[in-house]
C-alpha cells in the first residue's frame, strides 16, 4: 500500500501556524515512489490568517544559512501550494505520516480548512511518526540533507519508517 510522509516548515508551533514549505514523499514498503516540495509566500499565509509566532521566527534565525535561504526560493502562494501538492497526492486518500500527532498533519488540515478546502487524506488515515519511533526505538541510520529543509526531512523520516516496518 502506496503511503504519504508530510513534513512542514513553519512560522509557529500552533496548529494555525503559517506553513513556511511542504515536503512531501510517497512510499511503498521499502521503495520511495514519488517526492514533492514547495515553499509558501509567507504573506499568502498571513493574508489567510495563519499563525507567526515571534520565538520561532527567532528561532528560524539561529538555523542554517541553507535552511533559510531555501525559504526564499521560488515562494507560491499558499493556495497554488495547497493545489499543486492535491495535485500530486491523487485523488485517493492514502495513509499520510506526520512528524507529530498535533504537528504537520494538523497544520496541513487547518491551511486548507482557512481557505474553505477540504484536505486530499480522510481523518482516518492520519499516522504519526514521532509515536511509531518512539515506541519502536530503532536508530536512523543516516540523516541526509539539510535540517530544516521540509522535503530533507521528509526522506529521512521515510527512510527511517520504511526501516521500522520492515522490522
Amino acid at each position: 500500500m502506496i503511503n504519504v510522509m508530510i513534513d512542514l516548515e513553519t512560522y509557529s508551533t500552533r496548529p494555525t501556524a503559517a506553513i513556511a514549505s511542504i515536503g512531501a514523499v510517497k512510499f511503498e514498503d521499502d521503495q520511495i515512489i514519488d517526492t514533492f516540495y514547495c515553499t509558501i509566500d509567507p504573506v499568502t499565509c498571513r493574508a489567510a490568517g495563519l499563525h507567526f509566532e515571534k520565538s520561532t521566527l527567532e528561532w528560524w534565525q539561529k538555523q542554517s544559512k541553507e535552511a533559510r535561504a531555501a525559504l526564499l526560493k521560488d515562494n507560491l502562494p499558499l493556495e497554488e501550494a495547497l493545489t499543486n501538492f492535491e495535485a500530486w497526492y491523487g485523488a485517493k486518500s492514502l495513509p499520510t505520516w506526520g512528524n507529530g500527532a498535533g504537528f504537520d498533519n494538523v497544520i496541513m488540515e487547518n491551511a486548507y480548512f482557512v481557505l474553505d478546502r477540504k484536505r486530499p487524506w480522510l481523518p482516518w488515515e492520519d499516522r504519526c511518526y514521532r509515536t511509531m519511533k518512539n515506541i519502536v526505538n530503532i536508530p536512523i541510520d543516516k540523516r541526509e540533507g539539510v535540517y530544516h529543509n521540509a522535503l530533507d526531512d521528509a526522506l529521512t523520516q521515510t527512510k527511517h519508517l520504511m526501516k521500522i516496518l520492515g522490522s
